[in-house]
């Protein structure tokens, strides 16, 4: 069985922004806007987060530190 992968690079600017939406009544939304685009993350189920759900939270959080950092280190050479 063969898997169908999907691959889209945006570009950072004046016109990108993240958020996260919190509820009391569901689980988050982290949405990524990049200028006409919009990304948004959330556990499958609206009013359950399960454990793997927890695990991408984590993942994702643990690359984006890694992504400031070199974007930190890059910019601090470019001075």
């Amino acid at each position: 069985m063969s898997r169908t992968v999907s691959s889209h690079s945006f570009k950072s600017g004046e016109r990108a922004w993240a958020t996260c939406h919190t509820y009391s009544n569901r689980s988050p939304i982290l949405a990524l806007y990049m200028g006409p685009f919009n990304v948004s993350f959330c556990p499958a189920i609206p009013d359950e987060v399960t454990d793997t759900d927890l695990s991408f939270a984590r993942d994702l959080a643990r690359s984006a530190a890694a992504y400031l950092a070199a974007c930190e280190r890059f910019h601090a050479k470019q001075a």
